[in-house]
C-alpha cells in the first residue's frame, strides 16, 4: 500500500498536467540593453505556432532578426541568428509583458530586453 501511494506521488510530480495553450500578443514594444550597457528600442512580432511554440521577429532600427521559440510554465525561449551567430533569450511571463536576458554564442556579458504588448 505504501509503495503505491509513494509511486502515485513520484508520477504526479514527475508528469505535470498539461501546460495551458500559449497566448501571446502579436504586436509588442521592445525596450532592452547592450552587454557594453548602451540601450535599444524596437518592436517584435509573435506568431503562435502550436500550444508551445512560437516564431518571433524583432525590428530593432534597420536590423530585423527572426527566431523560433518554446513556452514553458512561465518562462519562454527564443533563439535567433545576430551577425551569423545564434542567439538565446530567456523571458520571464508576467502580467506586464516579457522580462528577459539574451546572449550570443562566444561574446562575453548579456543584454536584458523587455517586451510590453501594443495594439
Amino acid at each position: 500500500m505504501i509503495r503505491t501511494i509513494l509511486t502515485l506521488a513520484f508520477i504526479a510530480v514527475a508528469f505535470p498536467a498539461a501546460a495551458d495553450t500559449l497566448t501571446l500578443a502579436s504586436k509588442y514594444e521592445a525596450t532592452g540593453t547592450n552587454p557594453d550597457g548602451s540601450t535599444y528600442k524596437g518592436t517584435a512580432r509573435v506568431k503562435v505556432i502550436s500550444d508551445t511554440t512560437f516564431t518571433i521577429e524583432w525590428s530593432i532600427g534597420d536590423a530585423t532578426y527572426k527566431g523560433f521559440g518554446m513556452r514553458m510554465n512561465d518562462s519562454l525561449a527564443a533563439t535567433y541568428m545576430i551577425d551569423g551567430e545564434p542567439g538565446l533569450i530567456l523571458y520571464k511571463v508576467d502580467g506586464n509583458g516579457l522580462h528577459g536576458s539574451w546572449t550570443i554564442r562566444g561574446h562575453d556579458g548579456n543584454g536584458t530586453e523587455t517586451l510590453l504588448p501594443r495594439q
